[in-house]
């Protein structure tokens, strides 16, 4: 039975990639393509009132796309008797083409016996010697699995058994792991490797619908659907898609859709927001049966409540990843109506920016606080990057922030000064 293809925003997701990933999978389902949506990470407060407010579940967490020994492991291979005799352990050699045969009590496993060692014991029918016994043979194998292995752990050569909780499971082989199904990937709001889920190399992308730059290298073995534009939203080019299929959009998803505009838009504020944008709102949220202005600051203001979160969790908010000429760094956004409270933390931010940066060996890590009011953003970073945040943006760096008017789009006013600066 093949694998249900997987429909995923970054990580660390924020709105648009959460409810762009639910809208996209559904409408692969309305059109027979058996999609399911998944989310790398935890929902913020703005997503988890956008799902409440609609009634939707947030999708299942999966953490990477590597290949598991247990989607790999024989489960048929049964294992010897720890009572069992020669001559079965010489059946089971016949019947098996493996360099070890593992050995179970009552199915819990308790070693594996050699086929060389088993060799040995029929030399002594020679000579006249007293044989072993299966369990004389039995030792502890070097290297065992279980079934939450990465398969590309197993060695190249040889057979493994694999145990949980102490059972016996099956054998498992390198080739083995290469024989199991790729797990097919949509990818909707990200196409840059750095922020894709991990394993992404194990699996195979069959899509790609974004709003962002094309950056880093995606590598696929067959032509793909690509679909990139130069909108506010990603939930923008999904709505568009579903007109373009002639597919009603449900009420639900046209909700989520609308809170993905609202939120990558702020509320049509941000300088990349487009008519398309507005066009598509206005249209959404007839179909949901809400007001755009009082449902949008409803949900904004959801979102702007950090009182509840820890530095670390603030500095780390909507964090997304970037690699180029050289350097790898993190832009963090946190949205807020006002940054007086995050501003009297930033000793505090820096420092859990630091421990970030310091942890994955980062160039720099970055935190855009965000005033939804005042259209403005206080830029600070942790890192040696004060040199290329000057030059990004041409004003002076003090005490790591550089604070900059109307500025509120980390894709199109943050990302491309600072790439450029570093050129």
């Amino acid at each position: 039975m093949a694998k249900q293809i997987f429909v995923t925003g970054h990580k660390s997701p924020d709105t648009d990639s959460i409810c762009s990933s639910i809208a996209y999978a559904k409408l692969q389902q309305l059109q027979g393509v058996d999609a399911v949506p998944i989310r790398a990470g935890e929902i913020n407060k703005e997503t988890a009132f956008a799902l409440d407010y609609f009634h939707v579940e947030a999708q299942p967490i999966v953490k990477d796309f590597y290949v598991k020994v247990g989607d790999a492991v024989h489960t048929e291979v049964e294992a010897l008797k720890v009572s069992a005799s020669l001559k079965d352990a010489a059946n089971w050699f016949a019947a098996h083409e493996s360099s070890i045969a593992p050995v179970a009590d009552n199915g819990n496993f308790v070693g594996v016996v050699d086929r060389a060692s088993l060799a040995e014991e029929f030399i002594k029918t020679v000579t006249g010697q007293e044989l072993s016994t299966v369990k004389d043979l039995m030792h502890d194998p070097e290297l065992f699995f279980s079934t939450k292995d990465n398969g590309h752990d197993v060695p190249a050569d040889g057979q493994y058994a694999v145990v949980d909780d102490g059972k016996y499971v099956g054998l498992v082989c390198a080739d083995c792991v290469a024989g199991v199904e790729k797990q097919k990937v949509m990818l909707v709001d990200h196409n840059e490797k750095k922020q894709i889920i991990d394993g992404i190399d194990e699996a195979e992308i069959v899509s790609v619908v974004d709003h962002h730059r094309i950056g880093g290298t995606l590598d696929t073995t067959a032509p793909i659907f690509i679909l990139f534009k130069p909108v506010g939203c990603t939930a923008t080019i999904i709505t568009e898609l579903y007109k373009q299929a002639h597919i009603a959009i449900p009420k639900e998803i046209a909700g989520l859709l609308l809170s993905a505009v609202i939120s990558d838009t702020v509320l049509f504020r941000s300088p990349t927001c487009t008519q398309q944008d507005k066009d598509a709102a206005a249209e959404l949220a007839g179909i949901a049966g809400v007001d755009v202005e009082t449902y949008g600051m409803e949900m904004l203001k959801a979102g702007a409540n950090v009182s509840d979160l820890t530095p670390e969790q603030i500095a780390s908010s909507d964090m997304k990843e970037f690699s180029d000429s050289g350097k790898t760094f993190t832009i963090s956004q946190v949205q807020v109506m006002d940054t007086a409270d995050l501003l009297a933390q930033k000793t505090v931010l820096l420092s859990a920016l630091e421990k970030m940066r310091a942890a994955k060996q980062y160039d720099a890590c970055f935190l855009m606080i965000t005033s939804i009011i005042d259209e403005s953003t206080n830029f600070i970073f942790a890192g040696n990057m004060d040199d290329a945040v000057s030059k990004a943006f041409g004003k002076d760096v003090l005490d790591k922030e550089v604070y900059l008017p109307h500025v509120m789009s980390r894709k199109k006013q943050i990302v491309p000064p600072i790439l450029a600066a570093l050129k």
